[in-house]
């Protein structure tokens, strides 16, 4: 299981600043992550994100299709809205089943 994960642009260490950034930047950090922990994305079961709005889910959508193309494999998915600090507009954390 991971901690939160946020849309925080490695090379500066902030948060980006727009959604489709942090929402790319987010399931980059996802994906490194589970591979540190041994796994891959095959290995991620459930993902929970929070986002300050649904409506904006596009971006979110984007990125989840990139890297769970396969409608058969996907983990499962959880999309709440919440207030977010720090200008974060998107979060997530994964839960994984490795090897």
């Amino acid at each position: 299981m991971s901690g939160g994960i946020a849309g925080i642009d490695p090379a500066t260490g902030k948060v980006a600043p727009s959604l489709e950034a942090q929402c790319a930047f987010m399931f980059q950090h996802l994906k490194t992550i589970v591979e540190a922990a041994g796994g891959t994305t095959d290995d991620i079961i459930k993902l929970t994100v929070w986002m300050t709005d649904r409506a904006q889910r596009e971006a979110l959508n984007a990125e989840w299709l990139k890297m769970f193309p396969d409608e058969h494999a996907r983990p499962a998915r959880h999309t709440m809205a919440v207030a977010l600090d720090g200008g974060m507009l998107i979060q997530c954390d994964f839960t994984a089943v490795l090897g």
